[in-house]
């Protein structure tokens, strides 16, 4: 990068340009405001303030808003050497500076024109008209010019944070896409032309999610690989263990043939589960159909009644009368449920009870599933959902699974469209809920 691309260089340059602006159009301000002078009335100068003396019509004098009646041309002010503390300040001094020097005065002041006085009698005749185009700014209105230099400063300053935040915004949001697991930063890569420090951390940053969106790639495809690979030798050992219990027929062994037997289920399990993983990662195609959701969850507890049998597990239904009809994949959406409602089957106590809340608002679908088993520690809540996650590592996998299951969940979860979180209820138990919006179909 060269410095003249540095980015402290560009803010540096920019204030000195708005200081020097903001300083530039206030000297000049001052200076226009301070542009009065005064000279002698040339003979014609005084023939010319007699006839309007004469031709034309007084204002009436006021303190303030004297100029605002002023009209094009001149115009004619009178007054008595007694109402000098009555008439504006303007015409008070340059009557004064009239009597010091003792002529009749051309005179310029704030953007007025002044000739005179004249004295008939005891009334004091000056006139008076606006010069070009500054007459817009009077003795009342002068507050313009702070408020027009405020104005300028905050432009100027908005532009600029406007300038510097814009490719800040664009890298905060592709942080949060590259958290949420979606490698598409390709909004990002309009930052890749600024030449100034913030291209380079944009540079950097595509860099380093192209490098994790490989490292991601690889990963997932070593778990397809090894578990393609132990199908094989998990087969053969299946087999094995079939040969082994007929040759066994005094079953002097058989005990050692369970242990061999469930050992092999747990890994066929696993693999399984790491194979349906990898595919759901990998394949965004669902295959949608409109079907009630509410008949759905109703069959899918049926399928579950021997494990809440053997518990003596309750279920509490919080379900609508009405049917339900929404847009999701039977096959992935039944695994989903599946999973969360085995897990709160598993950890319920004997004889505890399920909650299945199901409701559609305005808003959308909103489901939840809670059991008034132990809960789960707060600061694990959110990495339930990532794979291979046990809140107790000493935990035996028969009984806790292997942190599979919820990141399968959340995943058919995201590619219907919706949100899955987790929450310990108060007092004892959890629940899992999810949220379809209503316009995902």
């Amino acid at each position: 990068m060269r410095w003249r691309n540095s980015l402290f260089l560009k803010i540096f340059l920019w204030f000195w340009i708005v200081v020097l602006v903001c300083m530039t159009v206030a000297t000049l301000s001052f200076q226009w405001l301070q542009d009065d002078y005064h000279r002698p009335l040339q003979i014609n100068e005084q023939r010319l303030l007699q006839r309007i003396a004469q031709n034309t019509q007084p204002l009436k004098l006021k303190k303030r808003g004297l100029w605002r009646k002023l009209k094009p041309g001149w115009n004619l002010m009178t007054f008595r050497e007694s109402d000098l503390n009555r008439i504006p300040d303007d015409i008070a001094e340059f009557y004064e500076h009239a009597l010091e020097i003792q002529h009749p005065l051309w005179g310029q002041e704030d953007g007025l024109i002044l000739m005179g006085p004249l004295l008939h009698r005891d009334q004091i005749y000056i006139a008076v008209r606006r010069y070009n185009w500054r007459h817009s700014i009077d003795e009342g209105d002068r507050w313009l010019i702070p408020f027009l230099v405020v104005l300028m400063v905050s432009l100027l300053c908005a532009l600029l944070a406007w300038h510097l935040t814009k490719p800040i915004r664009r890298l905060q949001k592709a942080t949060k896409q590259l958290g949420a697991g979606d490698f598409d930063i390709s909004e990002l890569r309009s930052n890749l032309k600024r030449r100034d420090e913030l291209g380079e951390l944009s540079v950097e940053f595509v860099d380093m999610a192209d490098s994790l969106q490989r490292l991601l790639l690889s990963h997932r495809q070593l778990l397809r690989d090894v578990s393609h690979e132990l199908r094989s030798p998990l087969t053969r050992l299946q087999i094995a263990l079939g040969i082994a219990r007929k040759k066994d027929e005094g079953e002097l062994f058989s005990s050692e043939h369970s242990k061999i037997e469930r050992a092999a289920v747990q890994v066929e399990g696993l693999i399984s589960q790491i194979l349906d993983l990898a595919k759901l990662q990998h394949n965004d195609e669902l295959a949608l159909q409109k079907q009630d959701l509410v008949q759905g969850m109703r069959l899918w507890v049926q399928d579950a009644e021997l494990e809440l049998a053997n518990k003596s597990l309750h279920v509490s239904w919080q379900l609508p009368q009405e049917k339900i009809l929404w847009q999701y994949d039977h096959v992935w959406m039944q695994r989903a449920f599946d999973n969360v409602l085995r897990n709160a089957i598993r950890f319920s106590p004997e004889g505890g009870e399920l909650e299945i809340h199901l409701a559609r608002t305005s808003t959308g679908i909103e489901f939840s599933l809670c059991d008034q088993g132990p809960g789960v520690p707060e600061d694990k809540l959110e990495a339930i959902f990532e794979p291979f996650t046990q809140v107790d590592l000493a935990r035996d996998h028969a009984s806790g699974g292997y942190g599979i299951g919820l990141a399968m969940v959340q995943r058919i979860i995201r590619l219907h469209g919706g949100k899955v979180s987790a929450k310990n209820r108060e007092g004892t138990g959890f629940c899992m809920s999810w949220f379809f919006p209503e316009n995902k179909k």
